[in-house]
């Protein structure tokens, strides 16, 4: 025999619906989402202003589609050569288009480039993540001050969102920082 949905049955089945969801996607997917994507947004930007080793390179770069300004290229892996060494383009790009008060064009440009290099892989190990998202956030706000102020809804304003939600909820269970925090609780 069937039994049927009153109202009461619903609530429960809502309730235990998005406390489950709650309780794994909010701990555990969510944080895990917010620093991948952040992360990945940033080291894409990397690669844009260093010297890149490409892998796995048996595909061509697909030049008629775009996501975020940047082509799409399809079964490429791209890392930054070591030692991180700045395309010329990258010093000629801070000199002319993303001139920051106060600093010479390749000082800022090393400060951001460093920063897209340490930060992303501290947010996807989830190691020292809310400061990480700090910095992120940091380097948000003066893209969105002094180099594209025009974006804001369109793009900075996803970008601070997700590393205020860091740094306000922290990396999630599955992360380095918890592993360290149970480690050194003991």
């Amino acid at each position: 025999m069937t039994q049927a949905l009153t109202p009461r049955r619903i609530r429960i089945l809502y309730r235990m619906v998005f406390r489950i969801m709650r309780q794994y996607a909010g701990r555990d997917f969510l944080p895990l989402l917010a620093r991948l994507s952040l992360a990945g947004i940033f080291w894409r930007s990397l690669l844009t202003k260093v010297e890149v080793a490409k892998l796995f390179s048996y595909t061509e770069l697909v030049t008629n589609e775009h996501v975020t300004d940047f082509p799409i290229e399809r079964a490429r892996l791209r890392l930054p050569e070591f030692p991180l060494e700045l395309k010329s383009s990258t010093i000629t790009l801070f000199e002319n288009d993303f001139a920051l008060p106060l600093l010479p064009a390749n000082v800022s440009a090393w400060l951001a480039t460093l920063g897209e290099f340490v930060l992303p892989i501290l947010l996807v190990m989830g190691l020292f993540t809310r400061l990480s998202a700090l910095g992120i956030l940091a380097m948000t706000l003066v893209i969105q001050i002094f180099v594209f102020p025009e974006a804001w809804w369109a793009t900075h304003s996803v970008w601070a969102v997700l590393a205020i939600y860091l740094a306000v909820q922290g990396p999630g269970r599955i992360s380095a920082d918890h592993v360290l925090g149970k480690i050194f609780s003991r």
